[in-house]
C-alpha cells in the first residue's frame, strides 16, 4: 500500500467530489484527519537516522562547540527530525501544524529539556561525596521527562492527535518510557565518555551524544506516530429488521 492510499475518514474513490472539485487545491487549514502509523513511523525514523548523521558530522568538525547546553549542535539539529515527515505530507492536510509542530515546537522542548538536564547535573556534581551514578541517572530522568512531557502537550495543543482518554494513557506511557531512556541513555553515554565529556575526544564525544539522543528519538518516533494516526471510526451498531 503506497503512502498516498485513501486514509480512514476521507471518501472513497467511488463517493469523492467530481473530478473538477478534486481538482482544487485543499485549504491549509483543512480538517486534520490524521497520517497512517506505518507512514509517520518510516519518516520521523528516517529523520532520527539523518539526525543522528548529521550530529556526527557537526561534532567532528567542531568537537568543542558539541557540549553548548542551548546553541549545541545537538538542538540546532532538532528540526532535522520531522523534516522528513513534514516534507511528505506537504500535500495532506494538517501541513501547517505539523510544520509548527516539528519546527518549532519539539526544538523549544528540546532546549528546555537540555536546559533542565544541565542545571540538574551542575546542582549536584560538586555536592561532597555524590555518587555520579546516580547523578548521570536523575540528570536523564529530567531531561527526558521534560522534553517528553513538552512533547506531548504541544502535540495535544496543536491537534495533531486526538483528544481522547486512550490517547492521554499512551501519553502518560510514553513519558515514562521516555524517562527511562533519557536516564540509561545519559548514563551509558558517560560510560563511553569516560564520565567527564573532553572535548578534545571526538570518538568519545560522538558516542556520548548518540547514546543520549538517538534511542530517545527513536522511542519518540513510536510514540508521536502512534498518537498522530487517524482515530478509529465508531462501528454502527447493527439495526433489526422491521418485524
Amino acid at each position: 500500500m503506497s503512502d498516498d492510499a485513501i486514509q480512514p475518514g476521507e471518501p472513497a474513490p467511488e463517493t469523492a467530489a467530481p473530478d473538477a472539485a478534486r481538482s482544487e487545491p485543499r485549504p491549509w487549514f483543512a480538517p486534520y484527519r490524521g497520517v497512517r502509523f506505518s507512514i509517520s513511523l518510516k519518516w520521523l525514523l528516517a529523520g532520527a537516522l539523518i539526525y543522528a548523521l548529521l550530529l556526527l558530522v557537526f561534532i567532528t568538525a567542531n568537537p568543542s562547540e558539541a557540549a553548548y547546553p542551548i546553541v549545541g549542535p545537538s538542538l540546532y539539529l532538532t528540526p532535522v527530525f520531522g523534516l522528513p515527515l513534514v516534507l511528505r505530507l506537504m500535500h495532506r492536510p494538517g501541513r501547517i501544524r505539523r510544520l509548527i509542530y516539528f519546527m518549532l515546537l519539539l526544538p523549544i522542548a528540546h532546549v528546555a529539556a537540555n536546559f533542565l538536564a544541565w542545571s540538574v547535573a551542575l546542582d549536584h556534581v560538586f555536592r561532597p561525596g555524590i555518587d555520579m551514578l546516580k547523578v548521570h541517572l536523575l540528570t536523564g530522568a529530567w531531561g527526558g521527562v521534560t522534553g517528553a512531557t513538552f512533547a506531548f502537550t504541544f502535540l495535544y495543543l496543536t491537534r495533531l492527535t486526538a483528544r481522547r482518554q486512550a490517547e492521554l494513557l499512551t501519553m502518560g506511557v510514553a513519558t515514562i518510557a521516555l524517562t527511562v531512556v533519557g536516564a540509561l541513555g545519559v548514563t551509558q553515554g558517560m560510560v563511553f565518555a569516560g564520565d567527564t565529556p573532553d572535548t578534545q575526544d571526538r570518538e568519545a564525544l560522538i558516542l556520548w551524544f548518540e547514546t543520549i539522543h538517538l534511542p530517545w528519538q527513536i522511542v519518540l518516533s513510536v510514540a508521536l506516530a502512534w498518537l498522530m494516526r487517524p482515530p478509529r471510526v465508531a462501528k454502527k451498531a447493527a439495526v433489526p429488521p422491521p418485524p
